[in-house]
């Protein structure tokens, strides 16, 4: 059985990770580690999720047979596809159709306190609450937009 562990690793965490594999001598399996959360979300989104459990243990097999199995349109399907392509996740057979080649997958990851809170940056531009991102600023009221003129039509068949 062949399983995949997707989780969150700092730099130092990977570098012990490694060099536990080699005193070891034994592979785990396959890692794939993100520094932060938020690059782990943007690779898995809802839909890449759906595309990875659809292909867990299932082989190979064409975009389109994919669409179908998840009910879903060819085109978005194949962006995800892509997207996990890039990512490592996904590969082609011999006859290009798109393979996820593990059994089982694992995910893996703690947040902590300081993992959850936004840099130092972000919090000055973001305010004091969070509902106040929200509600409109009473410095800058809202501009509505100027109505659109039409041309007027030729004179002639309608």
């Amino acid at each position: 059985m062949k399983t995949v562990t997707i989780g969150i690793a700092s730099l130092e965490e990977f570098s012990e990770r490694v060099l536990a594999t080699v005193k070891s001598g034994k592979f785990p399996g396959r890692f794939f580690s993100y520094a932060t959360p938020e690059l782990l979300f943007r690779t898995f989104t809802t839909p890449r999720w759906q595309i990875i459990r659809a292909m867990t243990g299932a082989g190979p097999m064409s975009i389109r047979e994919l669409s179908r199995r998840l009910e879903r349109d060819v085109k978005g399907v194949h962006r995800d596809v892509q997207a996990l392509l890039e990512a490592g996740l996904l590969e082609h057979d011999e006859h290009g159709a798109i393979v996820f080649p593990y059994d089982t997958v694992r995910v893996n990851f703690t947040l902590k306190a300081a993992d959850l809170a936004p840099p130092a940056a972000q919090r000055k531009s973001a305010g004091t609450a969070i509902g106040e991102d929200c509600a409109p600023s009473p410095h800058s009221p809202r501009r509505r937009a100027a109505p659109r003129k039409r041309e007027p039509r030729p004179a002639g068949n309608r």
